[in-house]
């Protein structure tokens, strides 16, 4: 029997180039499921960084609790206090945000434009958080450290007029940037017109020589408990602060910083545009109220009622605005894909290129 060793030799020969690249191949497989499973454990590991986000701005806006943030015993500086809680809340956001842009930016395999578009939602959202957080602080250097409900020896005094203008910008911002982020700001039921006279609510609030006529405090409660807070922030947004007339249609401004020329106070244009007014002298400086003998606990009730309305609507427009830019970033997130091009961040959080396959 012949044997043909040119044939065995081929087919050895054969079967170790098969053999070679089916190894090969399986080598090639096994490191690209190794790079998908990297690239997908880091998009757990930035989920979960973003849900602490979350976690983190809810916890500080819950412990701000604006529809209750102050009461009768507490001074103007608790409002204050407020608002720094609340500015703080904003800048640790603001600071994990930065972070999650310097993790996601260092995701090895993760395509570039979906980098990009992270980057771009988050720094869209830092420059909210930053005009956010610049309105608060203007919002805590407008507030005085006298009683909340503070009241005059007999008249009411007019509250201090660039407080008061700090707290109408510092409101403006707030609502533009939410109404920019997209959110719906309610104008609210403004209410009817609220005439004057010495026992009527608008006594208690700027009367000009001696004190309110009995029970013109437990009227100014009485208005203030029927205000609707989103139209009492939307009268402060566009108050003004000179032009008083004991008969005109007074705004929000006009009634906190000046008197009336008699003791029977001065219009006002709604019930929001009275309940505001009140909630501006009872924040700001050297405002205070006038009131009849043993009536003081209800222009504090007044007081208190008006500024947690405030300062509770304030919150839920915050809350709101910062949802909607972080579930930007979320969706930025979501966008993120596998590529095969390798990538580290260099410091400006940019991704440099390293290897690329075709």
């Amino acid at each position: 029997m012949k044997i043909n060793i040119k044939n065995i030799r081929l087919k050895r020969i054969c079967a170790t180039l098969f053999i070679s690249l089916f190894l090969a191949c399986n080598n090639g497989v096994i490191e690209e499921l190794e790079k998908r499973k990297s690239f997908a454990d880091s998009l757990i590991n930035i989920g979960h960084n973003f849900q602490e986000i979350f976690t983190s701005f809810g916890n500080a806006m819950g412990d701000a609790l604006g529809f209750s943030a102050v009461t009768s015993d507490d001074k103007r500086s608790k409002v204050g206090e407020h608002f720094k809680t609340i500015g703080n809340g904003l800048t640790e956001t603001k600071k994990k945000l930065d972070d999650l842009s310097k993790n996601i930016a260092s995701t090895s395999y993760a395509d570039t434009k979906g980098i990009e578009a992270v980057n771009n939602a988050i720094k869209r959202a830092n420059d909210v958080f930053d005009n956010l957080t610049n309105a608060l602080t203007k919002l805590f250097g407008a507030v005085g450290n006298t009683p909340i409900g503070d009241t005059g020896a007999a008249a009411a005094v007019p509250a201090e007029v660039t407080s008061v203008k700090d707290i109408i910008e510092g409101v403006k911002v707030i609502v533009e940037a939410a109404i920019n982020s997209g959110v719906k700001i309610a104008k609210g039921n403004s209410g009817s017109a609220v005439e004057k006279g010495n026992t009527a609510a608008p006594a208690a609030l700027n009367a000009a020589s001696s004190a309110a006529g009995s029970g013109a405090t437990a009227a100014l409660a009485v208005k203030v408990s029927e205000a609707d807070p989103w139209a009492m922030i939307d009268k402060i947004k566009d108050a003004t602060t000179s032009g008083l007339g004991d008969a005109n249609d007074n705004n929000a401004g006009q009634l906190a910083t000046a008197n009336a020329s008699d003791n029977n106070g001065a219009k006002a244009a709604t019930t929001a545009d009275l309940a505001a007014a009140v909630a501006l002298k009872a924040m700001t400086k050297t405002g205070k109220f006038s009131h009849a003998a043993s009536e003081d606990n209800a222009v504090k009730a007044a007081a208190v009622s008006s500024v947690n309305k405030v300062l509770g609507v304030l919150d839920l427009i915050i809350r709101q605005t910062v949802l909607k830019k972080l579930e930007k970033v979320r969706e930025a997130v979501k966008g993120i894909t596998y590529s095969d091009t390798a990538g580290e961040a260099d410091q400006g959080g940019s991704i440099q290129t390293t290897v690329t396959k075709k």
